[in-house]
């Protein structure tokens, strides 16, 4: 009899965890481009409480003004990590230390790894000298080993977004991929992007 009675409470206490729901808030629409989010883009629904992040917005209000680090897709659960108070100059977010510059090297998708870089990455950037520009006798330099991704542009210099050919006769090409580097390195990396193509390489802290 107890063992019976301890079975059902068991199975009881399993049922009830595996069935608690909780709200959760998530995007009611596709955000692609970064602006602080409004009442309609957000939805509430219930999943399960073993799914819920533990960082996840509960509350729309919450979430009401606040900034998307990167695009937000319908149905996707908003998280509080994954929002910023404010617009940022790059599409991640991500924050330079103080020691840190911001720098675009100019590239095309064959030269950054055809195209798959993007925010968060780390890469290796190698300097190529354009004969005619560069002084004699230089040759392929490494510029930055592993340099942290800050943001992809295209070639109106906003956010580069990936779009289907098919949606639009407009389809955007990379020109250009912003990179941390220490302050140190602004005057060389001024010289060479006058007188240098690049190649990225993508780099695995594995």
């Amino acid at each position: 009899m107890a063992i019976a009675l301890a079975s059902g409470a068991l199975s009881a206490f399993l049922y009830y965890g595996a069935t608690q729901r909780v709200e959760i808030v998530t995007a009611s629409r596709d955000v692609e481009v970064p602006r602080p989010l409004s009442r309609d883009d957000l939805d509430v629904r219930q999943i399960s409480a073993d799914l819920a992040p533990t960082d996840a917005i509960v509350k729309v209000e919450d979430a009401v003004g606040l900034v998307p680090r990167s695009p937000l897709l319908r149905g996707q659960i908003v998280i509080a990590r994954g929002l910023a108070s404010g617009l940022s100059d790059l599409r991640s977010g991500i924050a330079l230390a103080s020691t840190q510059r911001a720098v675009a090297v100019p590239v095309t998708a064959v030269n950054a790894v055809g195209g798959a870089i993007v925010p968060g990455s780390r890469v290796d950037v190698l300097s190529v000298p354009v004969l005619g520009r560069a002084p004699a006798g230089r040759t392929v330099e490494l510029l930055a080993s592993s340099a942290l991704v800050l943001d992809v542009r295209g070639e109106s210099g906003a956010a580069f977004t990936m779009r289907d050919p098919k949606a639009s006769l407009t389809v955007d090409r990379i020109a250009s991929v912003v990179i941390a580097i220490a302050t140190a390195d602004e005057m060389r990396f001024a010289d060479r992007i006058a007188t240098s193509t690049f190649v990225l390489v993508l780099a695995t802290d594995r």
